[in-house]
């Protein structure tokens, strides 16, 4: 597990490079003569399972700032969700500011369903429309969590979360 924040903004540097790479792919794909049926199929499932990672990797960043900055993991059956939520407004009152907006929270959310739903599902009943709408909006939501992060990265520091950790302990 990454030890740090700035460990956390590497892998999201990682997510940008790897959504960008899927949709200049799906971009040239998209341009080519149609495939026979069942290599359409294969490829739509490697998408959708791509796009699932992708969110799975977001998901994870948000995890780690429950888990380590605010300190109380989500948990229950709902915790997918209930991590999206909390990260889109400020958690312990005014302590740890919003990392996400609402609306990012909002596609996010259509993520989790997404991925929820190819790993539930066999790759062959997956809709095509749907797998490129997620692509579409995680392609939108890549960049947009991407700044979200680094604007929280910005106004978070050691020292500003030190004093926070020892008004915790006291209180």
């Amino acid at each position: 597990m990454p030890a740090s924040f700035e460990d956390q903004l590497v892998i999201v540097d990682e997510l940008l490079h790897e959504v960008e790479r899927m949709a200049r792919v799906e971009k040239r794909a998209s341009s080519r003569r149609s495939l026979p049926a069942y290599e359409r199929e294969l490829r739509l499932a490697g998408l959708a399972q791509r796009i699932a990672q992708a969110y799975a990797m977001i998901e994870g960043v948000l995890a780690y700032i429950a888990r380590r900055i605010d300190r109380a993991p989500v948990t229950g059956e709902e915790w997918h969700k209930q991590l999206i939520s909390r990260c889109s407004r400020s958690f312990n009152d005014p302590s740890r500011p919003a990392v996400i907006s609402a609306a990012l929270g909002e596609e996010l959310l259509e993520l989790c369903e997404f991925r929820h739903v190819v790993r539930n599902i066999y790759p062959t009943r997956l809709d095509e429309s749907k797998v490129r709408e997620n692509l579409e909006r995680l392609i939108r939501a890549a960049p947009a969590f991407g700044a979200a992060c680094s604007a929280y990265a910005a106004s978070h520091s050691p020292a500003r979360e030190a004093r926070r950790r020892k008004r915790t302990k006291q209180g």
